[in-house]
Parts: structure tokens; sequence; C-alpha cells
């Protein structure tokens, strides 16, 4: 290993122990009650090393959601490399989504961060952005698989098909407490509000003359 070689490894380890130590306070806490002084503290290193590797804590915070981009897109090909009908394929990406958001709900929030792409001065944000269209375009072809294999209507546009899906998903997994008052009232669990509402979501894309 050369000089250099050493230098770029040693470098990428330290990036990521930024990472890991932001993942940390963000997921304990609200992302704009931390502050770059946190994240030095808790990486153990001065806080002019961290701006050696990013610009500001958005940028980290776009380095966070990277993470779960890469973890999605990695979980999406391994989805839709299944032998499902297009319709099977769309009902298992919406169940991975929540799946996720269940299991790892800190990287769930930075993914799906509102403010995300109005973040100025992140050179992270473009990769972001690229990944995001890749797993969008990816959820697209799965509609389209099942326009084409009879299972989704071929009426449908399918953009607008998976913006449609990918926003039920969504309001699902992000439960307003108002929402929560009305299905406590109700005896629903988040699970079985879940289950029903993407049902009624498939029902309304299927074809059901197939």
């Amino acid at each position: 290993m050369t000089k250099a070689d050493r230098k770029e490894r040693e470098r990428e380890i330290r990036r990521k122990d930024i990472i890991g130590a932001a993942e940390r306070l963000f997921f304990a806490d609200d992302y704009e009650n931390v502050t770059m002084n946190d994240i030095a503290k808790e990486a153990e290193m001065a806080r002019g090393t961290l701006y050696q590797y990013f610009k500001n804590k958005d940028d980290i915070h776009a380095a966070i959601a990277i993470r779960a981009a890469k973890m999605i897109g990695e979980t999406f090909q391994e989805l839709l490399n299944k032998d499902q009908t297009g319709i099977e394929k769309v009902r298992s990406i919406c169940e991975f989504y929540y799946d996720f958001y269940k299991k790892y709900p800190g990287y769930y929030k930075a993914y799906y961060h509102a403010g995300m792409f109005d973040l100025k001065g992140s050179p992270t944000l473009d990769q972001l952005r690229q990944i995001r269209k890749n797993s969008f375009q990816e959820a697209v072809n799965a509609v389209k698989v099942g326009m084409e294999d009879g299972s989704i209507r071929e009426n449908l546009d399918p953009v607008v098909t998976t913006l449609y899906m990918l926003a039920t998903a969504n309001n699902i997994n992000n439960i307003s407490p108002v929402t929560q008052m009305y299905m406590d009232e109700y005896g629903l669990t988040h699970d079985m509000l879940f289950e029903l509402t993407l049902d009624m979501a498939i029902r309304s894309i299927e074809n059901n003359g197939k």
C-alpha cells in the first residue's frame, strides 16, 4: 500500500467515524437540535476537523441519507429480480418500505427528510438525488411490468401510479398524532392500518379482469 493509498484509507475511516457519530446523535434527538460541536464531541475530534470532510451539518445529513438510499437500493434489486408479476412487485416494494420504516426509523427519517432537497451547498446532494431517482425509476419499471403482464390496468400512467403508491405508503408510515388518536379510539394498530390501506391501494390499480 502506497503512502497516498494509506492516507486515503485513513481519510475514509475518519469520514465514516463522523457519519457514525452524527447518526447516533440525529437518531437519538431531533436533527435540528444537534450542532457541529455536538458531532465533533461525539466523534472525539476537533470541530475544525469536521470541516475537512464535510461542508456543514446538512452535508453530513445527506451522507446519512445516502447510506439509507444504498440500503434501500440493494433490497430493491433483490425484490425486482424475483419471479413475480408486476402487481406482486409493487406490493413487495410497499411492504419493504414499511418494514424499513419500522426497523430503521432513523435512516427512514433521513431518507425522507422533508427539507433534504431544499438544502444549499451540500456536495453530497447530487449523489443522493441520482440514487433516489434510480430507485424511483425501478419502482416505475415494476408498474410497467404489471401493465405488460396484465396484472396492472394498462390505462394508468406508470409514473403517476408510482407517485400515488409512494405517497400512500409515506402517509401510512408517518402517522400524525390526530390519526393516531382516531386509531386508538377504534382499536386499530399501525400494522392493521398499513395492511388495510395497502390492500385498497393495490385493488385500485390491479387488473381485475385478468
